[in-house]
């Protein structure tokens, strides 16, 4: 590898490290489902990565010359035009055929980061949306009987801009949260208006940031269980849950294994001439995986609703079904730490690959 594309990595890997969460992996970093609560804390994790490749130059490098921007925003229930946010995800809700609402916008932290390095521009994207969801239930337990949780929650879009007032350590600025067009709109109003000139690279711009839909291409009855009479607590304190349950089950998909096999990132990429210099765009969203830590003993289904799950107040004994993919793998769980590591490599290795 030349010495300017071991610099080039170098600075990219540093850059991704100072603003990018250390799982990168996770689509649904942490959900702790309270079925007698009728509610789910959740924390979604969006990553992503393009790249804009200008090997002749043009006006693209002549616009973006030297940058190096770094910036976090954040936003909670209380920041104006929350309720934007809330009915957008509402409306996604209501698309998966979910009888979820966002009770509250818990956090939102919007890392982004652009820089040129004389080749190429590359922005990095890092959304954490922290909700607390209501209305999971679709029937209650009754005496030994389960109550049935909706679980097609999980996997919601969010389609068009997403405008709220967001906060950063020196100053407030009103930015679109869900797409790429939105920060360029606000601090390179030039650069949207050059790339949108294409219609590729107009669409590329609009790419939901806020897109769960990839987590339920596989069926919760494939994702990994397990049963943990021993949880901790802690998680649900942050919740405001404070009542010991006497087990959760742990339903976890993304790992990988023999069965599902490996789960791909998602790639788009486009190649358009404008003004007479060739750019390459491609975006990058690492695979996905999730983790759902559901309060009591859990049988994960998949009926006409689509996927739900019952759910035992009461040591249901026999009466719970084994997983069909079982428990969660040995190695799955050794190695689980590490597989975060790697997407994290992959994404930066792929960004830089053509350089």
């Amino acid at each position: 590898m030349h010495k300017r594309n071991l610099l080039a990595l170098s600075l990219i890997s540093l850059l991704a490290i100072s603003i990018i969460p250390s799982v990168l992996a996770f689509q649904i970093r942490d959900a702790q489902v309270f079925t007698p609560r009728n509610e789910v804390g959740v924390e979604f994790l969006s990553v992503r990565v393009t790249t804009i490749e200008h090997p002749q130059g043009g006006k693209l490098k002549d616009l973006l010359a030297g940058v190096d921007e770094r910036v976090i925003f954040r936003a909670n229930e209380n920041t104006p035009g929350i309720e934007v946010l809330k009915e957008k995800i509402n409306e996604g809700l209501l698309e998966t055929n979910s009888p979820a609402k966002v009770k509250e916008v818990k956090e939102v932290v919007y890392n982004v980061a652009l820089r040129d390095d004389g080749m190429k521009v590359t922005m990095q994207q890092s959304l954490t949306l922290k909700l607390l969801i209501t209305g999971i239930v679709i029937q209650e337990a009754l005496y030994d009987q389960p109550a049935i949780i909706d679980l097609n929650w999980r996997g919601f879009k969010v389609n068009g801009q997403v405008p709220i007032i967001l906060n950063t350590d020196s100053t407030t600025v009103k930015m679109d949260i869900n797409t790429m067009r939105g920060y360029l709109e606000v601090n390179h109003p030039e650069v949207v208006s050059l790339l949108s000139r294409d219609s590729k690279f107009s669409s590329m711009l609009d790419d939901p940031l806020i897109n769960y839909e990839r987590i339920r291409e596989l069926p919760i009855t494939q994702w990994h269980k397990l049963i943990n009479a021993l949880q901790s607590m802690a998680e649900a304190e942050k919740w405001g849950v404070r009542e010991p349950a006497p087990a959760v089950t742990v339903v976890s998909a993304g790992e990988g294994s023999l069965r599902e096999g490996t789960h791909q990132p998602r790639i788009v990429s486009a190649q358009a001439t404008i003004d007479g210099s060739t750019y390459y765009m491609t975006i990058q969203d690492p695979p996905i995986s999730a983790t759902l830590d559901i309060y009591y003993w859990a049988e994960p289904i998949r009926d006409n609703h689509g996927d739900a799950a019952r759910v035992y107040l009461t040591d249901p004994g026999t009466k719970l079904q084994q997983s069909s993919t079982g428990n969660f793998p040995l190695m799955v769980l050794l190695t689980f730490a590490g597989m975060m590591g790697a997407i994290a490599g992959f994404v930066i290795w792929r960004a830089n690959k053509k350089s």
